[in-house]
């Protein structure tokens, strides 16, 4: 094996979970340095997990996981899975994959229970140039080498992305349930909200048909029912019918020595405008 793979089995437990599909998450580096790797002692430094990002998004293709490193050790190599992304969190390097059918199973029934990265330190291109740090391929095994990263929740539990999500104790599944939950209430609210707006349209209008409001007033009488329904209604309740307008309500002005020319309007004298 070329001496500049270096394959690190970094440890991950799986979170107890029916949907193998939120198994796509998985820290893969970290910085620090190890010495008692088989290939020789070897570092990575924030540099070089920015150097593997860099060249994994350059590349045109997927990065394969497999079983037991069969893609550095056999001809036949079946995959596992995919590395979709990279994503640097800190000092840390995480991948997002997905995992095919087979793959997902063993990881569920933990028949195989950690993640092995294996990192180029020196990528040659075509062209032959060296282009540095790079992921060779992810394996799924059961011999960790890092051990000292401890455990990494595979469905993307403890990931950076779902930690937002789990920062009150929710698990994915509890959040999707409140997510649904609070989506629901909502819609009851605008519902309920809606229904509201046209119970007071409603009372207004039966309101003004039992000519206890004027329709001039009616959208003082909407605006007040939006702030305050409960008022409107005591005050619709409370309000008597207007008086029907006599044929002529002009009175003469006994001021004015009984002269026609400047008569009382006595609706308006009562707060009652002409329609």
């Amino acid at each position: 094996m070329n001496k500049s793979l270096i394959a690190c089995n970094l440890l991950f437990a799986l979170a107890r979970t029916t949907d193998a599909s939120l198994l796509d998450e998985v820290k893969i580096a970290v910085v620090g340095s190890w010495r008692g790797h088989s290939t020789g002692p070897f570092e990575l430094t924030p540099q070089d997990l920015e150097q593997i990002k860099t060249n994994f998004d350059n590349s045109n293709i997927d990065i394969v996981a497999d079983f037991e490193h069969a893609s550095l050790w056999n001809e036949k190599a079946p995959a596992t899975g995919w590395v979709k992304e990279l994503y640097i969190n800190k000092d840390e390097l995480w991948a997002k994959i997905k995992w095919l059918d087979d793959a997902k199973e063993l990881i569920k029934s933990e028949q195989y229970k950690y993640i092995s990265p294996v990192f180029d330190q020196h990528t040659i291109q075509v062209s032959g140039e060296d282009i540095g740090w790079s992921l060779h391929s992810l394996a799924l095994t059961n011999r960790p080498f890092l051990e000292e990263l401890g455990e990494v929740i595979a469905n993307h539990k403890n990931s950076p992305h779902q930690k937002k999500e789990t920062e009150m104790g929710m698990t994915p599944e509890e959040k999707k349930e409140f997510d649904n939950l609070k989506l629901e209430n909502q819609t009851l609210k605008d519902t309920a909200a809606t229904a509201e707006v046209k119970r007071v349209e409603d009372e207004v209008d039966s309101a003004i048909a039992a000519k206890k409001v004027s329709p001039k007033q009616k959208e003082a009488l909407l605006a007040f029912g939006k702030q305050d329904a409960e008022g409107l209604t005591k005050l619709i309740t409370a309000a008597k019918p207007i008086m029907q307008k006599p044929g002529d309500n002009l009175y003469p002005n006994s001021r004015s020595g009984g002269s026609q020319d400047e008569p009382y309007d006595v609706l308006k004298l009562g707060g009652i405008e002409d329609e």
